[in-house]
């Protein structure tokens, strides 16, 4: 595990040393400096492993806008969760545009990506902010990992359950419709089987786990050779927006949800 310093964090996403909100925020906004919720989660044993913010063109924003940390505990606590590490992701800006959000997240080690996995009815947890930040994220922690076995059967579950090529695909066709919208056959560049691709060997498995990474890990990160509108050869983008990250993780996690619902129904009939 590599711990970011002080340094590679400024560098990687200044907000998180923002040393005053914007100038758009009221009076009644409670300024609590991001750094102060990393080096608290830090006393307790979660180390900051990444960092980024969102990119945006006015440099008066810079210091202020959302931002996300992903927190990892040492190597002799990490918990592990299948093929998979968990993780804390803390996401927040300075602009009026998010408050604190803690989420439960997981780090797949065979290809170095992250997720963020919303917990039952729980889901993550939103804080406001205001001068009790840091004691609310600490408690807000703990009741995070409490749920780590809840997740880790969720695992098991999706593992569990194979998919034939046509629910495959029509998982795929689901995840371009969160990625580009209603009408994403006019949008994407790219077709379902090419969400499919298997970057590794080991994620060849048809099973719902995989069929999962395969979607999530190409959507976040981009690259898949497609044509554009005009049928000029073009890749497809990779997800640099905190806002995008949080939402795409979110919403293809729930959605793997419903299809092991939907397998668990036609099991049962």
């Amino acid at each position: 595990m590599s711990t970011l310093s002080r340094e590679q964090l400024y560098r990687q996403a200044p907000a998180i040393f923002a040393q005053a909100p914007d100038l758009s925020v009221s009076d009644h906004y409670g300024f609590v400096p991001t750094i102060e919720v990393v080096d608290a989660l830090q006393a307790e044993g979660w180390y900051p492993v990444r960092a980024q913010q969102t990119r945006v063109r006015d440099p008066e924003r810079r210091d202020t806008t959302r931002h996300m940390v992903r927190f990892r505990q040492d190597p002799d606590r990490q918990i592990t969760v299948g093929d998979s590490i968990a993780e804390l992701v803390l996401t927040n800006s300075h602009d009026r545009t998010a408050a604190y959000q803690l989420d439960l997240g997981l780090f797949r080690l065979i290809c170095s990506n992250g997720m963020v996995t919303p917990v039952g009815d729980m889901g993550g947890i939103r804080v406001r902010h205001g001068k009790q930040v840091v004691d609310q994220i600490l408690d807000g922690s703990i009741a995070l990992i409490d749920e780590v076995p809840n997740l880790a059967g969720t695992v098991e579950q999706f593992q569990s359950m194979r998919l034939s090529p046509e629910e495959s695909r029509l998982f795929a066709q689901s995840a371009l419709t969160l990625r580009y919208g209603e009408d994403w056959r006019e949008v994407s560049p790219i077709q379902p089987d090419a969400l499919l691709q298997a970057r590794r060997s080991e994620d060849r498995d048809q099973n719902l786990w995989r069929v999962f990474n395969r979607a999530q890990e190409n959507l976040l990160k981009g690259g898949l050779a497609g044509r554009s509108r005009n049928g000029r050869h073009t890749s497809t983008r990779a997800i640099r927006s905190v806002t995008e990250d949080v939402r795409l993780n979110r919403a293809l996690w729930q959605l793997t949800e419903h299809f092991a619902h939907l397998k668990g129904q036609s099991r049962a009939a």
